[in-house]
């Protein structure tokens, strides 16, 4: 049985890297919900666009991110421009 999820397009910082891409959380639940989960160490994210600190650039369709490697997410709608 598939559970419905939503795509939560988002900006990832770890101490090595930016990620950009979509975090698939429970549809009707929060961001920080999710995160704050401790069953479930890692987060899926897909169309995922890496950047490192030393200038590299990664594409991938989909990677788990270990989420004791986060520093900051934001959602990306919330990004002020």
């Amino acid at each position: 049985m598939a559970f419905e999820r939503e795509k939560v397009k988002s900006i990832i910082f770890t101490l090595n890297s930016e990620v950009r891409g979509y975090v698939h959380i429970p549809s009707g639940g929060r961001l920080t919900d999710f995160l704050n989960n401790i069953a479930k160490p890692f987060i899926p994210v897909t169309d995922a666009e890496i950047k490192t600190t030393d200038g590299r650039l990664f594409k991938t369709d989909l990677m788990q991110l270990n989420k004791d490697y986060i520093i900051i997410i934001v959602p990306e709608e919330s990004m002020v421009k």
